[in-house]
Formats: structure tokens, C-alpha cells, sequence
């Protein structure tokens, strides 16, 4: 199969076909978009070894696909995920979410630009590999599918688990970047902080503990919590109070309040080094209970690292770092890092939106940027 011949005719409807299959999350599965792939682009009888991991989250049975060509001992792996967020209303869409309706270069539907457009781009750039055997016979380069990544990164933790980042010297991110390349991603902490009070009637609120009394008094010193140290491509560490829970009704003096707090750290501040601070904070007369909901490493790559320049002057484009977390950060072992970067099309300010869409052209020019950076800096 000649690559030139495959890229014009067949990428654009394997888009469409992936963008057609229903991965909304929850429920999340996956099943269907890896039997596809497996079908109709990863054929074994072209040198592709595809291997299936199956798990359940909840009462949902989910799907990661390890795709993988070459016989190198040295990984470089391209990861993805299928899932997409729900489609909100459909009558507010231009065209049905999952049609892939084309208008000139632009598809719509949800999940072009988050991110089946930068899976689509990856089956360039390994198709595109395919026909180096010299570059295949020093590395073997690995697409990792994964399911969950929107509600929980469930299919990357089991990956990791699976020894999938063994070997690897570079981990790709497909997530839309505008073809931007993102060399950096803010961490996670997100605590539930639970401070214990006393009821009593509200008549008499002398005779009790008002914890969301105590709760207001704490919220400004969370903030101050925050070292105000600066990342030269992610700036300032930030934190949002999302969820207040507290009290029972209006004339008990409330015993429990619990606040639920979404911190995204700079590489410099650590989340352990945040929640030693917010512990020693005094809340008296009330006390504090802290839970950790959810944690994920900063992750940061030298951007003198040679795949990030080649990239960069491949395309002549910007180094940008992301606010939110990746899989990358399920995947990457903090003792021991290696070099990753977040690539792709699609425009960030269209996903999770109505009338998602990607150009078209971007896909080719990704892959086309991507496939020549590796070429350049791995032979």
C-alpha cells in the first residue's frame, strides 16, 4: 500500500468514521472505535501487532489499544484517547454531532478536535514510518489508545500499569495545540477539606461551633497557600474552590462543612509541600480533616530537548504549555522522565463546545511536521 495513494483517498474517511462512532463518556466504551481501526487501518498483514486490554469502571467494561511497528528496543510512543465529552444539546448544533459534515476544509462533530483528529494523525505518521525500515529496525513506535481519559485517565493508568512506557526515549500527546507545541502541563491536586464544628439551635449559637463560619475564615489563607512562584511556560499555580457543602437547615447552627478545592500546579510547587501548608493552617475553634481526591505530577520538557526544536522549526511555531493535565501524566513515571510533548490539530477553543470542528489541512500538516521531526532527530 503505497502511503501518498492511502493519505489522499482513505484519511479523511477514516476521520469521518471515527469521528461516526459514538465514544461520548460516560458510558465511554471503546470497543467499537479499536475494532475499526483494527479492521480497517492497523492490518497485521501489514506489519502492525495490535494487543487489546480490557478492564471495568463500574459496571462499564472499557478498551485500550496498543498498536505498535518496528522491532527497535527503544520505544516512541504516540498516545490518544477515543472517549469524547457529551454533546449537550443537539438542537444547538450546526449539524448533528456525529455526522463529521464537511464544509470546505472544516469537519464538525464532537471529538474532531479532541482529539480523533490527532489519532488521525497519527495514523499518518506511523504509516508514513512504515516505509523507513531503517528507522524500524532501531525503534518501535507504539500509538497507545486509551479509553476514560475525560473522566478519570482510567485507560492510561492501566497502561502504565501494563509496563506500556517501558523503554520509551518520548511520549507525542495528540491533544489539540493548533499544531502549537506544548512542552509543558500543569499539575492536579484536588482536595476535599472537611472542618468539624458543633450544632446547637440557632437561638443560641453561642452554644455551638459554626463551621461554615470557620469554612469563610479559611477560604483566603487556601489561596495564600499558593507560593507564587512562576513558571517560565505555565506562569502561576492557581486554585478553584468548586464545591461548597455545609449545613442542614436554616436554624441549626451547622457541625459540617467541606470544601472542595481543584489546585493546578507549576513543576516548582509540590502538591505535598500545599497540603503540609494547608494543614498547619489554624481553623480553631473548629478542626480540619483532608482528603486527597485526585493527584497528578506537573510535567515539563527542556525545550532545547533536539525533538522539540526540530519540531518547532519544522513548523515555525510557538512552545506553549497547557493549564490542564494529559495522559502524559498518568504515563510518565516521575523517576524516571523522559522527553514528551502535547501536539496536534484542532483549535482548544472549539472543543468541549458546540460545533466542534478541525480543518482538514491540519491533520496533514501535523503529521507531515511530526513524521520529519523523528526522522530528523532519531537517524
Amino acid at each position: 500500500m503505497k502511503l501518498n495513494k492511502w493519505l489522499e483517498r482513505d484519511l479523511i474517511a477514516i476521520l469521518r468514521d471515527l469521528v461516526k462512532i459514538n465514544t461520548e463518556n460516560p458510558p465511554g466504551t471503546t470497543k467499537e472505535i479499536i475494532t475499526y481501526l483494527i479492521e480497517n487501518v492497523f492490518d497485521e498483514d501489514l506489519g502492525f501487532q495490535n494487543e487489546i486490554f480490557s478492564y471495568k469502571k463500574g459496571g462499564t467494561e472499557l478498551h485500550d489499544l496498543i498498536t505498535s511497528i518496528g522491532s527497535g528496543e527503544k520505544k516512541i510512543i504516540l498516545c490518544g484517547h477515543f472517549d469524547v465529552v457529551p454533546t449537550g444539546e443537539v438542537s444547538e448544533w450546526k449539524f448533528p454531532p456525529f455526522s463529521a459534515h464537511i464544509e470546505g476544509d472544516l469537519m464538525y462533530g464532537r471529538g474532531t478536535s479532541d482529539m480523533k483528529g490527532g489519532i488521525a494523525m497519527f495514523l499518518w505518521v506511523m504509516k508514513s514510518l512504515m516505509e523507513n525500515t531503517r528507522f524500524l529496525e532501531k525503534y518501535t513506535v507504539v500509538f497507545a489508545g486509551t479509553a476514560d481519559e475525560e473522566l478519570g485517565m482510567t485507560g492510561s493508568y492501566k497502561l502504565r500499569k501494563k509496563k506500556v512506557m517501558n523503554d520509551a526515549i518520548l511520549l507525542v500527546v495528540g491533544e489539540p495545540t493548533s499544531l502549537d507545541v506544548g512542552i509543558a502541563e500543569k499539575g492536579v491536586s484536588w482536595l476535599r477539606l472537611t472542618l468539624k464544628g458543633k450544632a446547637a439551635h440557632s437561638s443560641m449559637p453561642e452554644k455551638g461551633i459554626n463551621s461554615i463560619e470557620c469554612a469563610a475564615r479559611l477560604i483566603p489563607r487556601l489561596h495564600q497557600c499558593l507560593g507564587g512562584k512562576l513558571n517560565p511556560i505555565l506562569g502561576k499555580s492557581s486554585l478553584n474552590i468548586g464545591k461548597i457543602e455545609g449545613g442542614n437547615v436554616i436554624n441549626v447552627v451547622p457541625a459540617r462543612t467541606s470544601l472542595y478545592l481543584d489546585y493546578r500546579l507549576i513543576p516548582e510547587e509540590s502538591a505535598q509541600d500545599l497540603a503540609e501548608k494547608i494543614k498547619k493552617i489554624d481553623v480553631k475553634p473548629c478542626s480540619m480533616e483532608i482528603q486527597v481526591l485526585s493527584e497528578l505530577p506537573a510535567l515539563y520538557t527542556d525545550p532545547n530537548e533536539p525533538i522539540i526544536k526540530n519540531l518547532q522549526e519544522t513548523l515555525e511555531t510557538k512552545i506553549i504549555g497547557l493549564p490542564y493535565a494529559t495522559d502524559g501524566a498518568r504515563l510518565i513515571d516521575s523517576a524516571r522522565p523522559i522527553p514528551f510533548m502535547i501536539f496536534g490539530p484542532g483549535n482548544p477553543d472549539v472543543i468541549h463546545k458546540i460545533n466542534e470542528s478541525i480543518h482538514i489541512h491540519d491533520i496533514f500538516k501535523g503529521a507531515d511536521a511530526l513524521t520529519r521531526a523523528l526522522l530528523k532527530t532519531y537517524t
